[in-house]
C-alpha cells in the first residue's frame, strides 16, 4: 500500500537534509490510520469503475481513515490518471509512479470517475490528445513528490502532474496552477471542462460540488 510505512528516500538532487527529515516525518504521520476500519468502496463501485474507465480519465479518490483527511478537507484528497489495462499514474510521497488499480480500490473510500468535455470532439482528435497526456505523465515517473507545493515541473504533488500532463496536450482543465493559489484541491477538476462519468455509492453532487 501507499502508507506503508518506510522511509522516503526519493528526493530532488541537493535537497536540504532538514527538510528530508521533515518530509518523512509528515509522511509518518499523516499516513497515519486513524479510523481503523475497511474501506468503503464496494463491489459494484468496483465493477461500474472498471467496465467504464477509459484512457486519460482523471479518477478522484478520498482517503477518509487517514490523518491526510483533515489536513486535506473534502470527499475526495488525492487524484491519479487512468492508463489503461488496469493501471493508473499519480504522485505519491515516494514520487510519481505507476500503479495497479486494485491498489485504489483497496486503499481508498471515495471514488470519481471525470472525463474531458474534449472527448466530445473528432474521436481521433481526442485520442492523440490523451496519448500526449499520457506520454507526458509517463515522462515524469521517478520525479520526487512536491513537498513544498511549488509551481514547476521538477517535483509533484498529485494535481500538479494532472495539471501539467492535460496542458501538455493543450487539454483545457478549468483550473490555473498560481502561487497564490497552492496546493490545488484535487475538487478543482470539478467543473464545466470535465464530464463526471461515475461516483462512488457513498458520493452524490450537490450544487456543483461532489459531497458525501
Amino acid at each position: 500500500m501507499h502508507y506503508e510505512k518506510h522511509i522516503i528516500r526519493n528526493f530532488p538532487k541537493n535537497y536540504p537534509f532538514w527538510k528530508k527529515i521533515l518530509a518523512n516525518i509528515a509522511f509518518f504521520v499523516f499516513g497515519t490510520i486513524i479510523h481503523h476500519r475497511k474501506n468503503l468502496l464496494n463491489k459494484k463501485d468496483i465493477r461500474q469503475a472498471k467496465k467504464i474507465l477509459k484512457k486519460g480519465d482523471i479518477i478522484l479518490v478520498g482517503g477518509l481513515r487517514r490523518l491526510t483527511s483533515l489536513i486535506i478537507r473534502g470527499a475526495v484528497t488525492h487524484s491519479m490518471i487512468y492508463l489503461g489495462h488496469n493501471r493508473i499514474i499519480h504522485a505519491i510521497a515516494d514520487g510519481v509512479e505507476i500503479d495497479h488499480l486494485y491498489d485504489v480500490f483497496c486503499e481508498y473510500d471515495t471514488l470519481a470517475i471525470l472525463r474531458s468535455t474534449d472527448h466530445h470532439l473528432n474521436p481521433k482528435i481526442y485520442r492523440k490528445k490523451i496519448e500526449k497526456v499520457l506520454e507526458y505523465a509517463k515522462s515524469k515517473i521517478g520525479k520526487p513528490y512536491d513537498f513544498e507545493f511549488k509551481a514547476g515541473k521538477k517535483e509533484f504533488y498529485c494535481t500538479e502532474l494532472l495539471y501539467f500532463s492535460f496542458k501538455k496536450a493543450r487539454i483545457d482543465t478549468g483550473v490555473q496552477l498560481t502561487r497564490k493559489k497552492l496546493p490545488l484541491h484535487p475538487s478543482k477538476f470539478i467543473n464545466n471542462h470535465f464530464q463526471i462519468i461515475l461516483l462512488s455509492h457513498n458520493l452524490k453532487l450537490v450544487n456543483g460540488e461532489i459531497v458525501i
